[in-house]
């Protein structure tokens, strides 16, 4: 059973030759957290976007299902406000109304999602702030965005995320600008949370080292597409795709992939990374299939055997 399912996810520019997103497919099952990672402009956040049904303007879905808990959400453009569903956004502070305290923030979707009273909802916005670790509730509750810490406020939207009582959480970049002391406290606070609630977690990062901290599967995206999924720790230990090799080798060497290679050519046909893979051939003129690589491997390369042997 799985509680998210996307499957063959695109979107694309309007009036665009290429698609940003294509052919995205993954899964998060109850009580499991499966990290989706890449460099900078892979296409992350905009996928946790089309699946929360918020793409930007200008930008839409044009193939694809999402399906949460059996229920196959594709046709609302609101999932947002579905409750099964919720996100966590990488910069809190731009996601919370400066102009609201942040008490009567989680009690309207208290209220929206659960359907308690003020009274009720304002009750609730409390027991949840505790809930996250926020010491102090009470005054904190009173308090404006502007008035909190970066880890503080994301404590909240944790909260807030919690009030959807959520099957399926995304965790975008839930750590961004946090000293190391508060990512580890947000870590097992999310931890805790799919232990006690029995929630499935989408963990976005380009952190490698939160990754294999946190995600019981790994989905690598590349380009607006999924280069290769597996276990964490087969990942780790026998990383198949070219992409992957190359992400493991930059965090070695502390270097930006980007930097040396700009942006990628979406227009490009076929495979995105044939032009700085070593082991493209002409057969990468042709978009390569997600397929079966064994052990719950998914692989989505012409060449598997080569990068494979590559890397031993």
């Amino acid at each position: 059973m799985t509680l998210l399912t996307v499957e063959h996810l695109t979107a694309s520019v309007r009036r665009a030759d290429a698609p940003i997103l294509r052919d995205v497919s993954l899964s998060v099952g109850p009580g499991e957290i499966v990290g989706l990672v890449g460099e900078s402009g892979s296409g992350k956040s905009m996928a946790s976007y089309a699946i929360m049904g918020i793409l930007p303007g200008g930008v839409e879905q044009t193939a694809g299902t999402i399906t949460v808990a059996g229920t196959d959400l594709t046709a609302s453009h609101r999932r947002s406000v579905d409750g099964r569903i919720a996100m966590i956004f990488q910069n809190p502070k731009g996601a919370l109304n400066p102009l609201m305290r942040v008490g009567d923030q989680v009690a309207r979707m208290v209220r929206v999602h659960q359907g308690a009273n003020r009274k009720a909802a304002a009750a609730e916005a409390l027991a949840l702030l505790r809930r996250v670790g926020i010491p102090g509730a009470d005054r904190v509750a009173r308090a404006y965005p502007h008035q909190l810490s970066g880890g503080m406020c994301q404590r909240v939207m944790i909260s807030m995320a919690l009030a959807c009582r959520p099957q399926v959480l995304i965790a975008d970049e839930p750590t961004t600008a946090l000293d190391v002391t508060v990512q580890a406290q947000i870590f097992t606070l999310i931890r805790e949370l799919v232990d006690e609630t029995g929630c499935g977690v989408l963990f976005i990062t380009h952190d490698l080292a939160a990754v294999a901290e946190m995600c019981d599967r790994t989905v690598v995206l590349y380009g607006g597409q999924v280069m290769e999924s597996a276990p964490t720790v087969e990942l780790f230990e026998h990383p198949v795709h070219p992409y992957t090799r190359y992400l493991f080798e930059a965090a070695d060497r502390e270097v930006d992939l980007s930097a040396d290679h700009g942006a990628v050519d979406l227009s490009a046909p076929g495979c995105r990374l044939a032009s700085r893979c070593e082991y493209a051939s002409p057969a990468c003129a042709v978009v390569p299939p997600l397929a079966p690589a064994g052990d719950g491997r998914m692989v989505a390369c012409h060449h598997p055997e080569g990068a494979a042997h590559g890397a031993a």
